[in-house]
């Protein structure tokens, strides 16, 4: 039997945790079972997928809400997603953002293929979240947390995200020593870092209290690094920035931008802070469990489901500055146990999150939902 040509859609130009998760499935995913083609917008995700030899399908999936073109938007975009469908014989749709799957849906439905709705985030069930729920054939959340508000009864699968470990390993210290320098972080500092795109809710507000609560520690700096990829927090830079001055902690923290080499920028760092609100999943605390860097988050949403307090990381009350500057402090001055706690990470995050796992997971969604489906219209034999 032939390969069956799944359309995955994303509307991201940039690559944020879930553009990076879709990568490295499209690389994984077997080629003899799936053909992966890719509809999205000119950027980075579509380079980066065609560089993984996928098909890449430049579709203008624009920003639909508070868009006075919205409907004109939503309507051009999915006559093209269904004449790529039929062109292209695709035998599932995989939508792998919501803005995605407004588009993704539609085409989906028109064309009478199943629909994968593959959800990266903690949504409350509003009206399209519900219709969505009905109409897509099953949904994948990447978290227990996420998959708990969704009105999708028994369609939903909890398939966490995953990491290859692999990437991750050797040695980066010229890497490092270099990311260091252009930070300007002493020789000899504990460096904690903050991986996460500049939004309210990753919680740099509450990186920078703790850095002021942790300033008599002074080889202790703290690096603030992401950026507004998305372009949807205008000004939040611009506050935080303002806030490390006012503070007087500009000779203490560091804002490094958004990186693309994540091993490299966690070679750099000895310690990882996590303190979003609510997070989804946080595809950064395994990737610093791959990397051999002790965690300290909030315990909120998802996270619990991938730290085990005092065993793989430390866990603090989500919001209370005060525990959290308290355990960044615990192990910036206790090496053993922030070794400790990184070589537990390290195992635990090949036995539960290994990428290959979690792909071939995602692929028996896929072959049931195709095996259901034998006479799809269309369909290249």
């Amino acid at each position: 039997m032939s390969a069956a040509p799944i359309l995955f859609v994303d509307h991201a130009q940039a690559r944020g945790g879930a553009q990076n998760c879709l990568l490295l499935l499209l690389e994984e995913i077997d080629r003899e079972r799936f053909t992966p083609h890719l509809a999205t917008q000119p950027g980075h995700l579509a380079d980066a997928a065609r560089a993984l030899g996928v098909s890449v399908h430049q579709v203008p999936l624009r920003k639909l809400r508070g868009a006075a073109a919205g409907p004109w938007h939503l309507a051009r975009a999915t006559v093209r997603l269904t004449r790529l469908i039929r062109r292209q014989g695709i035998a599932l749709v995989h939508a792998n953002s919501l803005r995605a799957s407004a588009y993704a849906g539609p085409a989906a439905f028109l064309t009478r293929r199943p629909l994968v709705w593959h959800v990266h985030d903690v949504l409350s069930p509003s009206p399209y979240v519900r219709w969505l729920a009905r109409r897509c054939r099953s949904a994948i959340a990447v978290s227990q947390a996420v998959a708990a508000p969704l009105p999708c009864g028994d369609k939903v699968r909890v398939i966490h995200n995953g990491v290859r470990a692999g990437d991750f390993a050797g040695d980066r210290r010229p890497q490092a020593a270099r990311l260091r320098q252009t930070w300007g972080i002493p020789a000899g500092a504990v460096l904690i870092g903050q991986v996460a795109r500049l939004q309210p809710w990753k919680g740099q507000r509450d990186v920078i209290a703790a850095a002021e609560r942790l300033r008599d520690l002074d080889r202790v700096h703290i690096a603030i690094i992401g950026g507004d990829i998305f372009d949807d927090a205008v000004g939040y830079e611009r506050e935080l920035k303002t806030t490390v001055r006012s503070r007087g902690l500009g000779d203490r923290v560091v804002f490094a931008g958004h990186q693309d080499d994540m091993p490299a920028v966690l070679s750099a760092v000895d310690i990882l802070v996590h303190a979003s609100d609510n997070e989804p999943f946080g595809r950064v605390l395994i990737e610093a469990a791959a990397a051999g860097v002790p965690v300290v988050a909030y315990a909120s949403g998802a996270v619990p489901e991938i730290i085990t307090h005092e065993q793989t990381g430390l866990l603090v009350p989500s919001g209370d500055v005060g525990a959290l500057s308290a355990a960044l402090r615990q192990l910036a001055t206790t090496p053993g146990l922030a070794q400790r706690l990184a070589d537990n990470a390290g195992r635990e995050v090949r036995n539960r999150f290994d990428s290959e796992q979690v792909t071939r997971a995602i692929e028996r969604v896929l072959a049931s939902l195709l095996a259901r489906s034998p006479s799809l219209p269309g369909r290249r034999r």
